[in-house]
């Protein structure tokens, strides 16, 4: 999203973006990975997940489609956890230290709060894609 921002901004859309972690651990991202041109906020006791309807994976579940994809060999470790000494840290403390199997969403909001676009993740490699959230931007 860093990446086409300007895309966003141009068409006169403000990104929010909620994360499952507390402000240290939003802070500790933002150090690792440099600042971004919108608010992120942490969402700890995931009360917007759930209000939302995000899905939840169980920890079983999502280590065994990790596994699967592994043992298919569609992804690396090196894939999943950063080689970069700062970042492979913040990774595997946001592992340890947030709810990292809620599945996230994208929404598409009018001025009057009502939804005019959604795409619910059920998995951890099901995220809308930003050329689909632009699209549906641009049809409004």
């Amino acid at each position: 999203m860093r990446e086409t921002y300007e895309e966003f901004d141009r068409l006169s859309v403000k990104v929010v973006v909620v994360s499952p972690a507390n402000r240290q651990q939003i802070q500790e991202f933002l150090d690792v990975h440099g600042v971004f041109p919108f608010e992120i906020y942490g969402d700890p006791e995931l009360n917007v997940y759930h209000e939302m309807g995000n899905h939840h994976m169980s920890t079983v579940k999502s280590m065994l489609a990790v596994g699967a994809d592994l043992l298919k060999g569609e992804v690396k470790i090196s894939d999943i956890v950063p080689k970069e000494k700062d970042e492979r840290k913040h990774f595997l403390s946001a592992v340890k230290n947030q709810d990292v199997n809620v599945q996230g969403s994208s929404w598409v909001f009018d001025r009057n709060g009502e939804v005019l676009w959604k795409h619910m993740d059920d998995s951890p490699e099901d995220h809308a894609k930003v050329d689909e959230v632009l699209k549906q931007l641009q049809k409004r």
